[in-house]
């Protein structure tokens, strides 16, 4: 019998400007086959944490608060260098065997001076926000700005030794002042890591891809994550997120 529809009812549309390679052929909404996360950020954020986040990390002087933007946006603010804030959920991802993908639509106002990271995290410690991103975690994978404006992809397991990857396209890797882009990262479903099973995106252009496949942390559950460092001392620097979301093949 026909139905009328001559289309998916639900599909992941191309970019207006480049193909977003990473969605194709995972799933956009929850099911039995897959596990999606998107947040938009229209919700509350009570006590710098936004509705289905898990906890936050706030350095004195920041905040986390809703940006009052027409679709959704949360607010990242920090006034002093070095100092932000970090969002996470519940220790929820694992890769190994599983097709993954989280991306992020971010803007900060400062691309060359601030920071910005998002990925998975073995939430180690969790007493400053870069402990989420850096040789604190044991594991973790995170990709975005380190105080330049062009983002980078790095990534540790068990304690081995973080890797910093080098941008395949270092011009579609940096980012501009006040202006949106989109991160991911992407896992290829590999249940042994292999070369390239792990790639990094900016706007939908690969950008970064893992060479050092055994320090790839696929084998532990990782919470989700994005955060911020301000880059000056005496002005506050704020970073608008406009969406975070990931999806994982069950």
């Amino acid at each position: 019998m026909s139905t009328g529809f001559t289309e998916p009812l639900v599909h992941s549309p191309r970019s207006s400007v480049k193909p977003y390679a990473y969605r194709t052929g995972m799933g956009m909404i929850p099911s039995a086959e897959w596990i999606v996360f998107h947040d938009d950020f229209t919700g509350d954020v009570a006590s710098n944490i936004p509705d289905g986040w898990d906890a936050a990390i706030i350095d004195t002087g920041c905040t986390v608060t809703s940006a009052n933007l027409a679709g959704g946006a949360v607010l990242f603010d920090s006034d002093a260098d070095n100092e932000g804030a970090a969002i996470y959920q519940n220790k929820n991802v694992a890769l190994n065997g599983k097709k993954f993908f989280m991306e992020c639509r971010v803007k900060v106002e400062d691309a060359s001076a601030m920071t910005f990271q998002m990925g998975l995290s073995a939430l180690t410690a969790v007493t400053n926000p870069e402990d989420i991103w850096t040789t604190t975690a044991t594991d973790y994978i995170a990709f975005g700005t380190l105080d330049s404006a062009e983002a980078v992809l790095t990534y540790d397991k068990n304690n081995g030794g973080t890797v910093t990857e080098t941008n395949s396209d270092s011009t579609a890797a940096t980012l501009s002042d006040d202006t949106y882009v989109v991160l991911a990262i992407a896992y290829n479903g590999a249940s042994t890591l292999t070369d390239g099973c792990l790639k990094a995106y900016v706007n939908g252009v690969e950008v970064a891809s893992a060479a050092t496949e055994a320090q790839v942390p696929d084998d532990l559950v990782l919470a989700p994550f994005i955060g911020m460092l301000a880059g000056h001392a005496t002005t506050a620097d704020v970073a608008h997120v406009d969406y975070v979301r990931y999806v994982l093949e069950r």
